[in-house]
Order: structure tokens, then sequence, then C-alpha cells
């Protein structure tokens, strides 16, 4: 199950495949270890256009773009054999958010309970679309070109993405259970969106936040499942979660008072050989807290490996509407060739071409774009 395993892109994945954790006597307490990965890419538009006849609205046709995070983390056993420990991500760039999420963690034989801020337990356990390089991808790549703007927005920065936790990187409690015959499950509580570095961010009335904001949810329960195993040769992994939520404040009477919000996800990856094939999607309601604001994102892709190198080839479909657009919807397609060679563990070169194509609805006030891009970059774990 080596070659799935890196399908998964949640954060719990990063972290393990980045650094080791440091085990020191208990009397020592915890002494924590510094890992972390670089990555890096220069992006090139072969050709842009959009509805309103301003190809890429006076974009440039070369960029480059880098994405950094160094880990902190270390774990202690105890005498009475509870293991201890802590993570944080700090962000290699200056950015609004330093501290990207840090938790700690106490586990045994009964599972792992984590307190702090990290993603919800339906995308601790998603797998992503197959996707061949470390940095490129159809659905929450580290990097992504296309400029679909003239309004459009989905959160993700003009990409599908089949990770949605609904309540991001929010202070939460998280229980990780262990794994039985291969099945595995996760369950996770945050009672504000607005928790995440709650010291930096924080607004309330006192000891605690506001119960009021708008745009913003509140008691997010999420519940994951996955099953992951190897039919002498063939590996399968199936997983699948959903959260519920509240939003503080209910929507535009005009468009429908909406009080709840739902996030459904699945993925089905299959391995044979150097062959991974996968399949990956999510269905969210009511993401704009208002009536008939949904979207879903569904895909699939395959990937080959032999010896250091590793060729693959993904589609990804978004669909989303918005409120007040009377049904109509924007539609992403986002396809990728994509291709790795590693220099060692964790160090590879990356590469990429693809095409990016935004059908912008008839109600929703956006404008269409499509664009051919190319990409090369690299991957250094650290």
């Amino acid at each position: 199950m080596g070659h799935m395993k890196r399908i998964l892109l949640g954060t719990t994945a990063i972290v393990t495949a980045s650094m080791v954790a440091s085990t020191a006597n208990a009397a020592q307490g915890v002494q924590l270890t510094i890992g972390g990965y670089y990555g890096a890419a220069a992006g090139l538009l072969l050709d842009q256009s959009d509805s309103n006849g301003d190809a890429g609205q006076h974009t440039r046709d070369v960029v480059f773009r880098q994405d950094v995070e160094v880990y902190f983390q270390g774990e202690t056993t105890l005498d009475n054999g509870l293991t201890v420990g802590a993570t944080i991500q700090l962000e290699g760039l200056q950015s609004e958010d330093q501290i990207d999420e840090v938790w700690a963690y106490f586990k045994g034989g009964w599972g792992q309970l984590r307190f702090g801020d990290d993603d919800d337990a339906t995308e601790q356990l998603q797998y992503i679309i197959p996707s061949a390089s470390n940095i490129f991808g159809v659905d929450t790549p580290f990097f992504e070109f296309g400029n679909d703007h003239g309004g459009f927005t989905n959160g993700f920065f003009q990409t599908n993405s089949t990770l949605a936790s609904m309540s991001g990187d929010a202070t939460k409690v998280i229980y990780f259970s262990p794994t039985f015959y291969g099945f595995s499950f996760a369950v996770s509580f945050a009672p504000d969106r607005r928790g995440e570095d709650s010291y930096s961010y924080w607004s309330g009335p006192g000891g605690t936040t506001f119960s009021n904001n708008t745009g913003q949810i509140q008691n997010d329960v999420a519940g994951a499942v996955n099953w992951d195993h190897d039919f002498n040769g063939v590996g399968v992994a199936f997983g699948i979660g959903g959260a519920w939520a509240q939003w503080e404040v209910k929507g535009t009477p005009a468009f429908g008072n909406v009080e709840d919000t739902w996030t459904f996800d699945g993925h089905l990856d299959v391995t044979y050989g150097g062959f991974t094939i996968g399949t990956s999607g999510l269905y969210r309601v009511n993401w704009q807290s208002a009536s008939g604001a949904d979207y879903f994102v569904a895909g699939v892709g395959a990937t080959y490996n032999w010896d250091a190198w590793t060729a693959g080839l993904a589609w990804s479909h978004g669909n989303y509407e918005y409120a007040g657009s009377g049904g109509s919807s924007d539609k992403l397609d986002i396809v990728q060739f994509t291709g790795r060679y590693d220099l060692s563990p964790g160090i590879s070169l990356d590469g990429m071409l693809g095409y990016n194509g935004l059908n912008a609805g008839g109600d929703t006030g956006h404008n269409s774009y499509r664009a051919w891009e190319a990409g090369v970059g690299f991957y250094i774990g650290f």
C-alpha cells in the first residue's frame, strides 16, 4: 500500500512523511525535533482566454511560486505506556497565519486523542485524486496557475478540492481509533470556526467568542471511516465521511434562511504493482448559508511507478451553485498530466501539463475562462 498512502494529503500524512518524532525518556519530558518541506515551482500559461475578451485580465504568463513549512514535533512514552506528544507547524513564508496547525496528543492501544488547531475528521481520513507529483494535482494541489477571475471563487484559489474541512484549522478535539483488520475511524468536534489561532485572532465578549458572526459556522461535528487492505498484492482503500455544522447567523432572507450545512465525502483507490487508480469526491449542502447554494467535486486519476519515475493522468470536475443564482452554477474542469523523478526518498523533481476550464453559469455573474498550463518544480522533505 506504499503508493496508495502517497495519495493522502491530510496534515497527518504530511507530518508523518516529513519527519520522525523524537522519543525521550519520561523524566526528560518531550524533546522536539525539526522537519518540514520546501516546495517550489515555475508556472507557464501557454494560452488563456475568457468570455469578456480580456485574456486573463492582464495577468502575466510566467510565475514563480514556493510553499514552505517547518514542523516541530516530539513525543515521549510514560512509564504507564501512555505516549504524549505535540506538533507545531510554522509557515516558512510570511503569512497572516504564521502558525499553520498546532496540537497536542495522547495515544496508546486504545487510539489517539488530539487537541488543537487541525483539520476535522473528514479531511484527516480522505484520500485525494491520485497524482504522480508531490506539488501538482487536479484537487488541492500546492500549485495551480489558472486565472479564473471575473468574480469566480470557490474558496480554494480557483481549483477543485476533494478535501472539505468545514471548520478549517479551528481548535478542536479529535479521536483516532486503532486499526482493526484494516478498518479505522475518526471523530472530531469544533465549537467555533473562529477558534483557529484563538489567542491571536480571539474576538469575544469575555472568556468565550461571539456566537453571531455572519458567514461563520459553529458546533462542527465530523466523522469518517476508512478501510485499507491488501489482497495478495492488490491494495484497496475505501472511505466515507460526513460533517454537520450550524450557521451562526441565518442566510439572507431573500435567498432563504438556512441554519445548517452538511458535507459528505468518499474515496476508492486500487493499487497493483506500480499502478494506482482512484476516485474521490465530496458534496456540500448550504455552503453559502443560503438555500440552494450547494456544490460537489469529483474526479478520477491513475499513476504508474517504475524505478525512480512516476507518471500520471487525472481529471476533476466541480459544480458550484451560488445564492441568488436561480439554480445556475459554475462548472470547473481541470485535467493534468503529471510526472515525478525521485532523486532520493523525500526529494523529487516534478512536472505538469494541464488544462483549466471554467464554464460560468448564466446567472452567476462570472466570466468563463480556459487556460493551457505547464509547470516544473521540486519538492524537498526534511
